[in-house]
């Protein structure tokens, strides 16, 4: 069977309603090669759809590529291409695999250098990111408005959906410019974390939306964002979890013939994530969580090692991630640690590494020291300390599969097509 580039994501979001067992998909962030390798295992091996949902940081168009191996939307598509032919599922004899691969937050003033920047440069901005996952062939693109502009920029309700139908008329500009095929989009008005979205205005976002984009002769959005109460802190989720915005949001966006999705469901305990399905949330994005369990498997590793050419990879990892800076988007409300009050903090070090190192696991001090661990563990008779890190990593994206009832998803939604 192969591939299944047939099997559009409209359709997975249509099939739901027709299968025995509800389901909820799987929106993983690409936030480390080996939770792309995890991902891709665990479906062959368990038969689910794989999203992956990469930030515009985490994959970038820009000189360079993002902070995940410095990856381009390009040679993101072509490493998980790869990570797929290894496995074998291109072959014809593979079993059924559906996989798609779409941007998340694709919106103006969402990375650090676009915050103060006027409209038009924002937009600009933005669309270079859009070009370029075009280009990839990207399968869903999350167009989100929401992020706060600079003082210069007005912005209200009505902005936000004017910005979000400009965008996808641009990317289905592009589209039709570079001859790819047909994409599917999400869209979002409105901040994702905080408390639950309120039904009716949730309601009159999304027909304000289809007005205008019915106007413009656009594509309906395959998914509409909405707020369940989650936000993470730290490494745990903060808020208290909305069940009747959880409940009710699905049941509107289906009214319109979306799929309802719920931003960062990471940290949630297992009985939350089990009612996912069954109040028809149809998608939930996660992935500081997965990539915190790798950081801490590492430091693990790291503890275990003997004699003197250590890799001192927790002080190494440490220090970028105070240099790195994107610690502080995950602190709590009100803290503001400076790096210089961190290194004299050893506990709070601790925990700003673990939620942070992910975003320095490619700055070459890091792997280098990552690269010696795996190596000085090897000699000290642990003959595969990368398989250790791979099978946490495994554990807790198996965690939300199951919750969400994907496992042999693929063949149930099949039987439907």
């Amino acid at each position: 069977m192969a591939l299944r580039n047939d099997i559009t994501l409209k359709q997975l979001v249509d099939v739901i309603p027709k299968l025995e067992t509800p389901i909820t998909y799987l929106g993983i962030c690409p936030m480390s090669e080996e939770i792309i390798r995890a991902s891709i295992g665990l479906a062959k091996e368990h038969s689910f759809p794989v999203m992956f949902v990469a930030s515009r940081n985490q994959i970038s168009e820009k000189e360079g590529g993002g902070y995940v191996m410095g990856l381009t939307p390009q040679t993101f598509v072509q490493l998980v291409e790869k990570v797929e032919r290894e496995l074998g599922l291109h072959e014809d004899n593979s079993p059924p695999y559906i996989r798609h691969i779409g941007v998340d937050h694709c919106g103006p003033w969402y990375r650090t250098n676009e915050k103060e920047l006027g409209m038009e440069d924002a937009l600009r901005s933005v669309e270079k990111s859009i070009t370029a996952c075009v280009e990839a062939e990207y399968s869903v693109i999350h167009i989100d408005p929401s992020f706060t502009p600079p003082l210069t920029v007005k912005m209200d309700k009505a902005g936000m959906i004017d910005l979000g139908v400009r965008l996808v008329q641009f990317a289905e500009q592009e589209r039709r410019r570079l001859g790819k095929t047909v994409i599917k989009y999400e869209i979002g008005t409105e901040e994702t974390t905080g408390p639950g979205t309120d039904p009716n205005e949730f309601r009159k976002s999304i027909e304000d939306y289809i007005a205008k984009s019915d106007s413009e002769k656009l594509p309906r959005p395959t998914f509409i964002v909405g707020k369940t109460g989650t936000r993470i802190e730290g490494i745990q989720n903060k808020e208290i979890w909305n069940c009747e915005a959880a409940h009710t949001l699905p049941d509107i966006a289906r009214e319109f013939g979306m799929g309802f999705k719920e931003h960062n469901a990471d940290y949630l305990p297992d009985g939350i994530l089990e009612f996912h399905p069954t109040f028809g949330i149809t998608a939930a994005n996660v992935g500081p969580c997965f990539a915190t369990t790798q950081t801490k498997e590492l430091l693990k590793l790291a503890e275990m090692e003997n004699g003197s050419n250590r890799s001192n990879l927790y002080k190494i990892m440490s220090e970028a991630v105070l240099e790195d800076g994107h610690y502080l988007k995950w602190l709590p409300e009100g803290v503001k640690w400076t790096p210089e009050e961190l290194r004299k903090m050893p506990h709070e070090l601790m925990f700003v590494t673990e939620l942070a190192g992910h975003y320095v696991y490619y700055k070459p001090e890091v792997n280098n020291a990552i690269k010696t661990m795996y190596s000085n563990l090897k000699k000290e008779r642990i003959e595969n300390p990368e398989a250790i890190v791979m099978h946490a990593v495994k554990n807790e994206i198996m965690r939300y599969v199951c919750a969400f009832n994907l496992r042999g998803s693929t063949e149930r939604i099949l039987q439907h097509h």
